[in-house]
């Protein structure tokens, strides 16, 4: 009698799905048939997207072809529902027509979207190559357009320099919800940092408006909490990230932005056979607290992810899953750049990196996580970091590898 070997499907191929198939794969793990299932044919980072809005080259990396070198199926298809009970997802195919897959463990590594209330309909979300490809041709219609970015996240801020550098003759405005001042809470900068953001921002003519939440947008048109109104010409939205619908419209418990909530060895508690990783997991660990919704928590995540599985395969204890952070990277244009060294649990300490040397340490890590993901050969360091951190930078590639 033959024994069949267990099915695995995994929800999502962004950063965090891409890393669990290589994973899962390896030679070292239980033999297993493995399927990853997307809505499109190929993927592009989505940590350069405001990169592909200032209209530099960036490459699609087909996912049958990424796959196959790994023995592992591809299936293209809108993930339509999930049926925890039955152990299987609907699939919805691109030519239409709609089918079932069983599973024996599912991954959700759907990720996240940036929320577009209908009020704001007329800014473009930057969470998708298409938005960030119309951007790109609406201003090289019109280089001195008035350019809205609504969310001064790194996402905005990113994209602001972005095309601030591409088209120093556009009016670009950063519409920021928050304040541009130094917090001790994750996700803060430390004060040497704000000023140098706002110094770099002032330098290149970016308007930055503090405490402006766009409430609205439509046709040209924008109204900021209060009632102040903007006029524009190119609107992009880069805030407001929330999890993939579908984790809520199974049933499965999550919270307020629909990520999936967690044991701590990333599987769903009441379903033992289902891990969840990436953007639509709400993971925290005891050394990094909260995750927050980024690449460097996606790439750990599929680490931890793939451990529980292997455990759940073999019949023993699932180990729970570890993280610290170390620092924030975040590029302003191709030649200059910041990176906020941060404690364990993400808050900013006194060390930063900028100009340059920010911006090819930004570089490194950027194209270290392609070779994570076995896309291209592993890049070295432009520099050697302070002794004060190597040994965290040392342990986190060691992790990523």
């Amino acid at each position: 009698m033959t024994t069949r070997k267990p099915r695995i499907l995994i929800l999502g191929g962004g950063y965090a799905g891409l890393h669990l198939a290589r994973r899962l794969a390896h030679p070292a793990m239980p033999a297993a048939d493995i399927t990853l299932i997307d809505a499109n044919d190929s993927w592009r980072e989505r940590i350069r997207l405001h990169q592909l809005a200032a209209g530099q080259a960036l490459p699609a990396f087909a996912y049958p072809s990424m796959l196959a070198s790994l023995g592992v199926a591809f299936v293209q298809g809108r993930v339509e529902a999930i049926e925890a009970e039955e152990k299987r997802v609907w699939i919805q195919a691109p030519q239409g027509g709609t089918r079932w897959l069983e599973y024996d463990y599912l991954a959700l590594a759907l990720g996240s979207r940036i929320r577009r209330p209908a009020a704001l309909d007329g800014l473009l979300a930057l969470d998708h190559p298409g938005h960030a490809q119309t951007i790109h041709e609406q201003l090289a219609a019109r280089p001195r357009a008035r350019v809205l970015i609504a969310g001064g996240g790194l996402s905005g801020l990113e994209t602001a320099f972005e095309l601030a550098d591409a088209w120093p003759q556009a009016a670009i405005t950063l519409a920021d919800a928050g304040q541009l001042t130094p917090s001790r809470l994750p996700g803060g900068f430390h004060r040497k940092a704000a000023d140098y953001l706002a110094h770099a921002a002032a330098q290149r003519g970016i308007r930055w408006l503090s405490g402006a939440e766009v409430i609205a947008a439509e046709a040209g048109h924008a109204t900021l909490k209060g009632g102040v109104t903007l006029d524009f010409d190119v609107g992009a939205l880069a805030a407001g990230f929330a999890a993939s619908p579908l984790i809520a419209a199974a049933g499965l418990a999550c919270d307020a932005r629909g990520q999936a909530l967690t044991a701590p060895d990333l599987s769903l508690p009441q379903w033992p056979e289902i891990v969840a990783l990436g953007d639509n997991a709400a993971m925290a660990t005891p050394d990094g607290g909260p995750c927050r919704m980024s690449c460097a928590t996606a790439l750990p995540a599929a680490i931890g992810a793939a451990n529980t599985l292997r455990a759940r395969m073999t019949g023993q204890a699932a180990a729970a899953f570890h993280f610290q952070y170390v620092f924030r990277c975040v590029s302003l244009g191709r030649g200059d750049g910041l990176i906020q060294f941060v404690d364990s649990r993400d808050a900013p300490t006194r060390q930063i990196w900028t100009g340059a040397k920010a911006a090819a340490w930004k570089e490194f890590i950027c194209r270290r996580t392609l070779a994570t993901l076995g896309l291209i050969d592993a890049p070295q360091p432009p520099h050697l970091p302070p002794l004060a951190i190597l040994p965290r930078l040392q342990r986190m590639q060691r992790a990523f590898a």
